[in-house]
């Protein structure tokens, strides 16, 4: 089948009735396996309220070729606008957003842009969704023209969108305090917990610490190295297994665990399939988590959702999920991570002490509160097309 003839196809299972209100979504950013957490978080979110939200919002995809085959359920469950692009050039996926997507887009009640900021040319009202402020927080991780890019764009976004969509209260903060944007105009769609367990999940044998997260050179992998090179006399069968897509420290990572002296018991797997992460984390005896910035910190509620232990980075959003629910450490002190995980895998009443909190805390997390989350922001977006103007601004331009 031609993709021509799958946007067809998909366009057909969805017609939208006199009273429904069309919602322009925004993926053209994702990249499959290319974007780490904010892929995730647009998958679920999207799929959380195909089941749960209400049936007089119809949102509609718009997407790259290649999500067709990496998210088929997604797709399928959508009415779905492929763009012909496979999403390698950057610049062409920027350029998509102002003329292919304003020209498709401009009939619908709102457009929103998941991927953290609006096209230079949008369709009004227009939603974004905000993962974190990191390259305005931290510039310095980011290349020059990637730093200046989004130094522009994302004050810009932020400042232009009608409402805005923060994946934590953390961010909700940032944007508020930082832009001066009308703290009305900003919502929470955190994520959910697919499943809760009802008890603290019993590791195997011999105890892993799992760490998902890409290699970034904020994630901190060496902290955790060298911690778990600390401990592993204490823990003679221990493992320690780094999954995640490659990213600009893999190299440096590699070295790191090659370099440790226990080496032959850091495994780094790369990316790894959904499933198999889920069923690597249930097993685990920890989730040790050191990044030093995260929007929310997805794999935290996981672990806590499947009662295993989280050890979290301090001062981030994923540190204020794990407040009273997890183990909060100061992301650069490795004698402090050696200290938590030692304790965690040694002390098995403690573990459970730790694993029933989080379980408690990832029940107060759920798909249909997200779900009902994004409808409200939905429908501020569409009371801003209804009242003739966008929170504030002159509708129907495109506010360049």
């Amino acid at each position: 089948m031609t993709p021509d003839d799958q946007q067809k196809a998909v366009q057909q299972q969805a017609v939208p009735g006199p009273h429904s209100h069309r919602i322009a979504v925004n993926l053209l950013y994702l990249v499959p396996g290319d974007v780490g957490g904010t892929e995730e978080y647009a998958v679920r979110t999207l799929c959380a309220f195909h089941r749960h939200g209400p049936s007089d919002i119809r949102p509609v995809l718009f997407v790259l070729e290649p999500m067709l085959e990496a998210h088929p359920d997604l797709c399928g469950d959508f009415e779905t606008v492929v763009c012909p692009l496979d999403g390698a050039a950057r610049a062409r996926r920027i350029v998509a957003e102002s003329t292919w997507l304003r020209r498709r887009s401009g009939g619908f009640s709102a457009v929103h842009h998941l991927g953290g900021r609006i096209p230079l040319r949008t369709a009004h009202p227009a939603v974004v969704t905000v993962h974190d402020l990191q390259p305005l927080d931290h510039p310095e991780r980011f290349t020059p023209a990637k730093r200046a890019f989004l130094g522009w764009s994302l004050p810009r976004s932020l400042r232009t969108a009608d409402v805005v969509v923060a994946i934590s209260q953390r961010v909700r903060a940032q944007v508020v305090d930082r832009f001066g944007i009308d703290p009305e105009r900003v919502v929470v769609v955190s994520c959910g917990a697919e499943h809760v367990a009802d008890r603290p999940a019993r590791p195997a044998t011999p105890p892993v610490v799992v760490y998902p997260a890409v290699t970034h050179p904020h994630k901190n992998h060496a902290v955790l190295i060298e911690a778990f090179a600390r401990l592993a006399d204490r823990h003679p069968d221990a493992g320690l297994v780094l999954t995640g897509a490659a990213g600009a420290a893999d190299a440096a990572v590699r070295a790191a665990a090659a370099a440790s002296g226990v080496g032959d018991r850091i495994t780094v797997t790369g990316r790894i399939p959904a499933a198999e992460l889920a069923d690597l984390l249930a097993s685990s005896a920890v989730l040790a988590f050191p990044s030093g910035y995260e929007g929310f910190g997805i794999p935290v509620l996981e672990a806590m959702a499947a009662g295993v232990p989280a050890v979290v980075g301090a001062d981030t959003a994923a540190a204020d999920l794990a407040a009273d629910a997890g183990v909060v450490v100061d992301t650069g002190d490795v004698a402090a991570w050696a200290e938590a995980i030692d304790r965690l895998l040694t002390d098995d009443g403690y573990r459970s002490q730790v694993a029933r909190s989080g379980l408690v805390r990832a029940a107060d997390h759920t798909w249909e509160a997200s779900a009902a989350q994004l409808e409200r922001a939905w429908r501020l977006a569409i009371g801003a097309l209804a009242a003739g103007s966008g929170g504030g601004h002159a509708h129907g331009d495109d506010r360049a």
